[in-house]
């Protein structure tokens, strides 16, 4: 490599470059077979709803497992199914386009809300009712906020 401010070149060896890129789709270009063939590709599937249940089931039961009350306990695996079937109803239904290129949703969304309701205390939340008020908060928050027109919301 050139280091342009001292105009000396520097010899960088034993390296490895790893890159990832998603699909091109929203204003992501399509890679080139030249750059591209530089690279070995690994194309990773999407995980499916039962890895993501299991995955986000098990970060929030272990949240309230402490000192929640049995109920609040109970609703932890409605949240999360209800979490993932908004994610994927939006994947499907709100796909980026020139005018709404922000409709990119991920994996940190759907985390972004178990986050918000592992932010609570037992104290605060002391029957199933608030939290699922809690929970639609927290899923508003995330998914509705970004939504531009009634249409879509």
């Amino acid at each position: 490599m050139f280091e342009r401010g001292l105009w000396t070149w520097k010899d960088v060896a034993d390296s490895t470059l790893i890159a990832c890129a998603a699909p091109p789709s929203g204003g992501r270009a399509v890679l080139t077979p030249r750059f591209s063939r530089r690279f070995n590709m690994i194309c990773l599937p999407e995980a499916s709803t039962g890895t993501l249940q299991t995955i986000f089931c098990s970060i929030l039961g272990g949240f309230l497992s402490s000192g929640f009350a049995e109920k609040v306990k109970n609703m932890g695996d409605a949240a999360i199914l209800s979490t993932i079937e908004i994610y994927n109803k939006i994947q499907e239904d709100l796909r980026p386009t020139p005018a709404k290129f922000h409709y990119l949703f991920n994996l940190r969304d759907v985390s972004k809300v178990v986050q918000g309701l592992c932010m609570t205390k037992p104290v605060s939340i002391t029957n199933d009712d608030v939290f699922m008020r809690l929970f639609v908060n927290e899923s508003m928050r995330v998914f509705y906020d970004r939504l531009i027109n009634d249409e879509d919301r």
